[in-house]
């Protein structure tokens, strides 16, 4: 299987560059699936996980929270607002904070603006997810 240049960075750092056999992400019209000789492609994507199939056939998870994914002969940059690989969350601070998110939303007062709140208990959701497939991966490699 052909690879290409993925880099992933955020407004803080870079996360990660390297050569893929493949990336899978969540576009604001659907999942993507991107393999080496896409058609050149610019969207949004939307809070969640991104999905990498390393050269070796390994896998690695970064969550973003939101973003911009572009796709050039050869080359995937993936824009995040924030990102973070899998391996550097923490399953109890995630949980905390999604059971904050979902208090605030019970207890929403007039003035609460809903919808921020349903972003943060969304944000909270992806990062759970990524948490739990990186533990799924790892656990795996064992």
């Amino acid at each position: 299987m052909s690879v290409f240049n993925l880099t992933v960075v955020s407004a803080e750092q870079q996360i990660f560059s390297g050569q893929v056999k493949s990336i899978q992400a969540t576009g604001v019209e659907g999942e993507l699936g991107i393999l080496a000789g896409h058609t050149p492609l610019l969207t949004s994507i939307k809070p969640g996980i991104v999905k990498i199939t390393l050269e070796n056939g390994k896998e690695e998870v970064v969550y973003v929270s939101g973003g911009f994914l572009e796709v050039q002969p050869n080359v995937v940059t993936v824009l995040a607002d924030t990102a973070i690989r899998g391996e550097e969350l923490d399953g109890d601070r995630i949980l905390a904070a999604k059971k904050r998110a979902e208090e605030n939303i019970r207890s929403r007062h007039a003035d609460a603006n809903y919808e921020m709140l349903a972003s943060k208990l969304s944000k909270e959701l992806a990062k759970l997810r990524a948490y739990e497939l990186t533990e799924k991966l790892v656990k795996n490699k064992r």
